[in-house]
């Protein structure tokens, strides 16, 4: 196997044509992957890249189009449904297996195969876009400043609008929000949680979601009580109010099939005018068993655009050869610090208060 081939797969999709020309500015050749062939030709004369069609429903093709690569980013979701068959593929072919999820539930999944990927010897690291490094590496520091947290809180509060498949991701989640208590993942009532965060403007306010650090936090930290919310801005406090009602017909497959018909027809994502006034801002707070909180706070720019850098940031290090063998997080691959190597994010202590009681 070549120790210096990246493989893009998802590449003619929203986000990977993002992660391919950063890869492309940052000096990497990538080759270029996914089910269409028409459309990585598309893409490919600009560039001048390698191109490989196959799709994840053929295992034995995928694998022989990953025989000579070292590591795999992988781009196209939802991941929920795409990640094993690519994980599987990187397993017989022994490369390093990267994606940019934000899917609690393939975090879980191939966090519960650490083992067959310790014995290939290569790193697994989900989550290596928006979701999650940011708030991985937010969360790993202020744990570290601040041993023995009893609860872990994460908000988030994001200005930017969405590509089709984040909306299909929040669409999937609808009816199905979740928490982790005393290390077990749980389900919750949309609206059930709410906690107030100092996002630096308003609304305080959020309202429990789903974010893959319920899953990432935990085998960061070890803390084992996480909740992580959204900024409770008019379109969330919407959609919670209409999980609440109708969130068990929306989960349905002639509902969620109808929902999908419905994105296809608008927007692939955010123009690039759009990307360049959007940022997201996350909070994390960590509770001891005293009462005791103390909170950080970070604003990132774009997150589709950041999702770029940092999947192809990682992407490098690891053709490098700088791995860590096994399921991975971002902060216990490259500690906390990785977020630092980053311009324009803002990180700062928001210090310690007591809880009322």
């Amino acid at each position: 196997m070549s120790e210096s081939k990246l493989l893009i797969y998802g590449a003619t999709g929203y986000t990977g044509r993002l992660v391919t020309a950063e890869a492309v500015r940052s000096g990497l050749r990538p080759v270029l992957a996914g089910r269409d062939a028409a459309r990585l030709a598309a893409m490919a004369p600009t560039p001048g890249l390698e191109t490989r069609a196959v799709g994840l429903d053929e295992p034995d093709r995928l694998a022989a189009a990953l025989e000579d690569i070292a590591v795999v980013l992988h781009c196209a979701g939802p991941f929920s449904r795409t990640a094993l068959p690519m994980y599987e593929a990187c397993l017989t072919t022994r490369s390093h297996y990267l994606d940019i999820t934000g899917e609690i539930e393939v975090f879980e999944m191939l966090a519960a195969r650490d083992a067959a990927a310790g014995e290939a010897g290569i790193m697994v690291l989900p989550g290596v876009g928006f979701d999650v490094v940011p708030s991985d590496c937010l969360i790993a520091d202020l744990a570290a400043r601040h041993p023995g947290g009893r609860v872990l809180r994460l908000g988030l509060g994001a200005r930017s609008r969405t590509s089709r498949g984040t909306t299909r991701t929040i669409l999937e989640s609808v009816n199905n929000f979740r928490i982790r208590r005393d290390g077990v993942i749980t389900r919750v009532r949309p609206g059930q949680l709410h906690h107030e965060f100092d996002f630096g403007e308003p609304p305080r306010a959020a309202l429990v979601s789903v974010l893959g650090d319920v899953s990432t936090a935990y085998r960061s930290t070890g803390i084992a009580n996480i909740e992580t919310y959204s900024q409770a801005n008019r379109l969330f406090s919407g959609l919670t109010r209409m999980s609440r009602s109708i969130g068990w017909l929306l989960a349905g497959r002639t509902a969620q099939a109808l929902l999908n018909r419905l994105v296809d027809r608008g927007p692939e994502g955010p123009s690039d005018s759009a990307r360049r006034r959007s940022y997201a801002i996350l909070v994390a707070e960590i509770e001891d068993p005293g009462g005791q909180r103390a909170a950080a706070r970070l604003r990132t720019p774009d997150p589709y655009g950041f999702t770029a850098m940092t999947a192809v940031a990682i992407a490098a290090r690891a053709l490098g050869g700088d791995v860590k063998v096994g399921y991975q997080t971002p902060s216990s691959a490259y500690g906390a610090d990785l977020l630092r190597e980053f311009e324009d994010v803002q990180w700062e202590l928001l210090g310690c208060q007591a809880t009322a009681r």
